[in-house]
């Protein structure tokens, strides 16, 4: 009989690895989509639940490489494992950069309790 409590220790251990799905892949977790009105770039993201974008690892840079500044708005403080306290979004999030020409956009979460992603490169070309 020592086995059956054995089995049910196991199982109440495994039970929350199970649980947990699969990951999306990058342009699933991290929905993505910008609009542009003159010089001006609105961003949105969208994320299903159990996954976050982090605020500081929102980054552009222009054509040549030069760094262009990101506006965001306050997330969420998280006690990140790998990183430690950052700022996150969970839900939704949003940026505005100001910039006519092409915008290399680069963007970087986790799912939650799972993997973080690489970061992910996005060109926004010229209007």
């Amino acid at each position: 009989m020592r086995v059956m409590p054995f089995f049910f220790v196991l199982f109440l251990l495994a039970a929350p690895v199970a649980a947990r799905e699969a990951p999306l892949p990058p342009a699933q977790a991290f929905a993505m989509s910008y609009a542009r009105k003159g010089d001006e770039v609105r961003l949105r993201w969208v994320m299903p639940k159990g996954y976050y974008l982090y605020r500081e690892h929102i980054t552009a840079a222009d054509a040549q490489g030069r760094t262009l500044n990101v506006r965001t708005p306050n997330a969420t403080l998280k006690a990140d494992p790998t990183f430690g306290p950052v700022e996150v979004y969970y839900g939704t999030a949003r940026a505005d950069i100001r910039h006519k020409g092409a915008i290399t956009l680069s963007y970087r979460g986790c799912q939650e309790d799972g993997l973080c992603y690489i970061p992910i490169r996005v060109v926004i070309p010229a209007r």
